[in-house]
């Protein structure tokens, strides 16, 4: 009767599946008043040990109304592990084990509570009947009444004429009614007839037979629809239907009505097995009102991973044309996609060694079509490094490139990298000494000049010394003790020129110069070309620690590379790199209280006396549901953006939200928010309005699309309107957003 009794945490978790069942949290933000709910009554403990099932009653008074029948009154208490039923009378017959219960009845099992006009039950056998009932559960602050509650058994409890909100009672702003309801711990199910829900009193929605779970098992069923608004796709109202197909395999299944587009099937498949996980997804909309077409898309993504070393990974995307994810998917993130991956992998991972197996694709939506690889194989040893001894490794790489274009080069590379290091590493500093050598070789196909080898080969050697050492001191600052470091770095990097003009590029190309560009032995990315250098890099770090608590206060770093000779490799058509010194780099941190954090980085040419990329963030946090970030971003005549958000509450009841991007480098916003959130005792409401940049067309017009999402959240049950809209634009909005 434990299980059965607590069906509130779930009853009308309808979702016809029902629905899934959402924290309480009115309590918790202060916003239910005191006396809403009384305390549950917890069963009284007695010397009873477990397992023990016999009954024992307190009582102002008894009165032995023949051998077996004995009347108690005033305060009656009667307890059987853990049920207690406390009365102003009770009649009990020892033989039967049967007990009658009038006058302020109340039929407690610590985790629901029944309080009604009398009762008749009978503990051994978990059976009876408690009439015209007020029931309170302590999970989810939920509370109903019924005309009767039937005890048929310890698994299987009927609730006539009943109804359930989680609402105080001076304010029931929604309440389910129903003509029955059935709940049976055994088959873990639940379900009620002639189910309505009402909003302050006015009927809103009609169930004529409903289906539930009990605990935590899943069921089919349909979910609460999705309502959302938007000039791209006119009104959309979407019904999901969940089906529990296996324990490790369920599926949801949406139809998605768009005003302005048509029906979309939207589907998601789910699994999980001993060592892997993943899910399939499926969209489908026939004949596209505005574009004409049938639209589809496919993803499939897949994790796997054995005790014997492998694992497997699989990132599976297509769409039906190349406006698709610009059109349905949401976020600027999805809508600047140039390509979708299509990618699987196999790896094995033992003490030794390290080996990849990639089969890599992709469907191209705008620009170059990028390089299919078919197959990558790497094989990377993993010697035992320690420090202050001889350090070797080696990675390896083999690859073959194909591409749809049939008059693109094609063909395999191979890369093999043997390395030696020997590592010393002190507290006061370390010194690291690394030779390596890179040989490159293909095998081509399609040439793109005659003269061009088919097997052309190089190899490179690389020796670099990467070095540093760690000065502290105490000191102090407006009367804080610090702990302040000083951290200078030097990294020298040499690898003599080899021409390698008679290499391809096949997924090669020259890395954005930045922090990580400092200490780095390639400029490249990609393995087509191994830069030539003679360099060096010095930097400097410094921090202060607060020494009362140990965390960060402050961080700067600055740092430039100055190169000896001029970098000859290049890939075609750029020019040989002949600056003496690189950019400056520099970036800091600041964190004079737990709520604030400035951040920011910056790349300045001595060249060209001005700044190439810049970027800043403040953010500010006093406290759960409040976050404000500010941040800037640079990048010479090619972004410069500002950006806005934030997420506050001011008090237990109201929270706003908001987002402004801009991009100033064109004059035009990139995406705006504003939205509030609204919470009751037992519900709550969330509205965003969204703005966001679709496109430029041809003739100089921006696009936008424009988007109204409202959400109706019934507490302890579930919310009715476009949770997932919302929350993806916040939580991708907003840096720290929390409701």
């Amino acid at each position: 009767m434990k299980r059965c009794l607590s069906f509130t945490r779930q009853l009308a978790a309808i979702s016809i599946t029902l629905f899934s069942i959402l924290p309480a949290q009115a309590q918790e933000a202060g916003l239910c008043p005191p006396s809403s709910q009384p305390a549950l009554i917890q069963p009284e403990q007695t010397e009873q040990k477990p397992g023990d099932q016999r009954t024992y009653i307190s009582a102002d008074e008894a009165k032995v109304d023949s051998e077996n029948v004995t009347t108690f009154s005033g305060k009656v208490k009667a307890n059987q592990e853990n049920k207690q039923l406390n009365a102003d009378h009770v009649t009990y017959d020892r033989r039967s084990q049967d007990f009658e219960a009038t006058g302020n009845v109340t039929f407690s099992t610590g985790e629901m509570q029944f309080q009604g006009d009398s009762a008749s039950l009978n503990l051994e056998t978990n059976q009876g009947v408690v009439k015209n009932t007020t029931y309170y559960t302590g999970t989810v602050n939920g509370r109903g009444r019924a005309d009767q509650i039937i005890i048929e058994n310890e698994n299987r409890l009927v609730l006539d004429n009943a109804s359930y909100t989680t609402c105080p009672p001076e304010k029931e702003a929604w309440r389910f009614t129903a003509d029955e309801i059935k709940l049976d711990k055994s088959t873990r199910q639940g379900t009620a007839s002639n189910m309505v829900l009402e909003i302050s009193d006015i009927p809103v929605m009609y169930l004529p037979y409903v289906r539930f779970p009990i605990g935590d098992d899943r069921l089919s069923g349909f979910l609460f629809p999705s309502i959302g608004i938007s000039n791209k796709h006119g009104t959309e109202i979407s019904l999901p239907y969940y089906w529990n197909i296996h324990p490790q395999m369920d599926a949801t299944i949406e139809p998605r009505n768009m005003t302005k587009r048509g029906l979309m099937l939207e589907t998601e498949l789910r699994y999980l097995t001993k060592g892997s996980n993943g899910n399939f997804t499926v969209e489908y909309l026939p004949d596209d009102k505005l574009y004409g077409e049938d639209r589809d898309k496919f993803a499939w993504q897949h994790s796997g991973d054995s005790n014997a070393g492998w694992s497997t990974s699989v990132n599976y995307s297509s769409v039906s044309d190349v406006d698709y994810i610009s059109d349905f998917g949401g976020t600027l993130s999805t809508s600047t996609q140039t390509h979708l991956e299509q990618k699987g992998t196999l790896n094995y991972n033992s003490n030794y060694f390290l080996f990849s197996g990639v089969l890599q694709d992709y469907q191209n939506l705008s620009g170059e079509e990028p390089y299919k690889r078919l197959p990558q194989l790497k094989l990377d040893t993993r010697f035992s490094n320690p420090q202050n001894n001889f350090n070797y490794d080696l990675t390896s790489e083999l690859v073959s490139f194909d591409h749809s274009d049939q008059s693109k080069v094609i063909g395999e590379r191979f890369k093999l990298s043997p390395f030696v290091s020997y590592d010393f590493v002190k507290d006061a500093g370390f010194f690291k000494p690394k030779l390596s050598v890179n040989y490159l070789e293909y095998n081509l196909d399609n040439p793109a000049l005659p003269t061009q080898s088919e097997t052309p080969s190089v190899t490179v050697p690389i020796f670099s010394i990467d070095s540093g050492i760690f000065l502290e001191r105490d000191t102090e600052i407006a009367g804080s003790s610090l702990l302040h470091t000083l951290e200078p770095r030097l990294f020298y990097l040499y690898a003599p020129y080899r021409d390698q003009s008679e290499l391809p590029v096949f997924d090669t190309a020259l890395t954005t110069f930045s922090s990580s560009s400092l200490f780095s032995e390639n400029r490249f990315s990609g393995n087509d070309r191994i830069g030539d250098a003679n360099q060096l890099t010095a930097a400097l770090t410094t921090r202060f620690y607060r020494k009362q608590d140990g965390n960060e206060l402050f961080n700067a770093t600055i740092g430039q590379i100055f190169y000896f000779d001029d970098r000859q490799v290049t890939l075609p058509g750029q020019p040989i790199e002949t600056d003496t010194r690189s950019s400056y780099i520099g970036g800091l941190g600041f964190y004079p209280h737990r709520y604030w954090r400035f951040s920011g980085d910056i790349q300045w040419s001595p060249t060209q006396k001005n700044t190439e990329v810049g970027n800043a963030r403040i953010q500010y946090t006093p406290g759960k549901g409040r976050v404000v970030n500010m941040d800037y971003r640079f990048r010479r005549n090619e972004l410069r953006t500002q950006g806005l958000n934030l997420a506050w509450r001011f008090n237990p009841a109201w929270q706003a939200f908001g987002g402004h991007l801009y991009d100033l480098q064109n004059d035009h916003v990139l995406e705006q928010f504003l939205g509030f959130r609204y919470d009751s005792c037992c519900w709550a409401v969330r509205l965003v309005g969204k703005k966001l940049f679709d496109r430029l067309e041809t003739s100089g017009e921006l696009r936008f699309e424009n988007a109204i999402f409202l959400e109706f959240e019934l507490k302890g049950l579930s919310s009715l309107g476009s949770r997932r809209d919302i929350d993806t634009t916040l939580e991708n909005g907003i840096l720290g957003y929390s409701e």
